[in-house]
């Protein structure tokens, strides 16, 4: 069961995870490493990474401050080597800086909520999801909808129900169940911080 958890948790963050430790770390193999002793490390403490609410959240911190130790390390060893420029210096320091105030599970959770809505509404069935995008991303009322696709106002209400109904099912695993938001007819009402995020990306 372990094993089958992290093997799913490994090939839907790897990818994504060697992407931000390259936006500091730009050598593809020093990357690498990193992103691989955060799942050597995962690993390891399975048993209580996976009793953790935001598994990933966590990857994401670890990932975060082996990044930080790295860029450190590599700033202490320019700090006494003639060879490296000021440039150099100043780009790490930079680097380290904007690690500090970057918040990485309140990021990560949002790259995967992101990734996820954007997955929902491209499952939904063609129609459907073209009266979804235009409500949303284009701001049209029903009426001119209705005109655009020739089709009533009823049908796209009736369609917008359902694209809702949808990706109320498919983000459900973002929703905690105790807050789940109440879904209303072409309206969805956030009930926590992270629900706000998944009724903004939509």
């Amino acid at each position: 069961m372990l094993n089958t958890r992290f093997s799913e948790l490994y090939l839907n963050n790897y990818s994504r995870m060697l992407r931000i430790a390259k936006v500091y770390i730009p050598e593809q193999e020093e990357a690498e490493n990193i992103v691989h002793d955060v799942f050597v490390s995962v690993w390891e403490h399975r048993d209580h990474v996976f009793s953790m609410d935001n598994v990933e959240g966590y990857m994401a911190v670890s990932l975060k401050n082996r990044c930080l130790d790295h860029l450190k390390h590599l700033l202490h060893v320019a700090e006494y080597a003639d060879h490296v420029t000021e440039t150099l210096r100043e780009d790490l320091t930079m680097k380290i800086n904007s690690l500090n105030c970057y918040d990485a599970a309140a990021s990560y959770d949002n790259e995967i909520i992101n990734h996820a809505v954007q997955n929902a509404i491209d499952g939904l069935p063609p129609r459907c999801r073209q009266v979804f995008l235009f409500s949303r991303r284009e701001h049209l009322k029903n009426a001119e909808i209705a005109q655009r696709m020739g089709i009533s106002e009823n049908t796209v209400e009736a369609q917008m129900t359902i694209a809702i109904r949808k990706l109320r099912g498919a983000l459900s695993r973002f929703i905690p169940q105790a807050n789940k938001k109440t879904v209303t007819r072409n309206k969805i009402a956030p009930q926590t911080t992270l629900m706000r995020n998944v009724a903004e990306a939509v």
